[in-house]
């Protein structure tokens, strides 16, 4: 998923958009195109650089993929191991602490990470 994300990335997807499309292209479910243009004022936190577009489209995918309790529960799982890795769920604190040119790419690969392997070890425990 990480690649796929990157891959749409550096298609002119946003960000939000790339974790959405990644994630519904591995894990095989509808995406209508009314969920990525939802998308399309998420980006660079909000426009005034606040939450990570990233989280908000992993979670979003979360409820598209789990019922109510699991996606919430998971939600948190997916926000402390993302904080844990980056120290913040601020976009602008994110810009500045991974100042390089490919920073929000580093983050969109490193969130669809994230998010694969918690889905994945979901799906896993549900079907044991």
């Amino acid at each position: 998923m990480k690649e796929l994300a990157i891959a749409y990335y550096k298609n002119g997807y946003n960000c939000s958009q790339c974790i959405l499309k990644a994630a519904a292209t591995k894990f095989n479910f509808a995406l209508p195109t009314q969920c990525l243009n939802m998308c399309r004022a998420i980006n660079n936190g909000f426009g005034i650089k606040s939450t990570c577009s990233v989280l908000v489209a992993s979670i979003m995918t979360l409820g598209l993929i789990f019922n109510k309790q699991t996606a919430k529960r998971l939600r948190i799982k997916f926000l402390n191991e993302f904080n844990s890795k980056y120290k913040s769920l601020n976009c602008a604190h994110l810009k500045i602490e991974n100042d390089n040119e490919y920073k929000c790419e580093r983050i969109v690969g490193d969130a669809a990470q994230i998010l694969e392997k918690i889905i994945l070890s979901e799906m896993n425990l549900t079907f044991l």
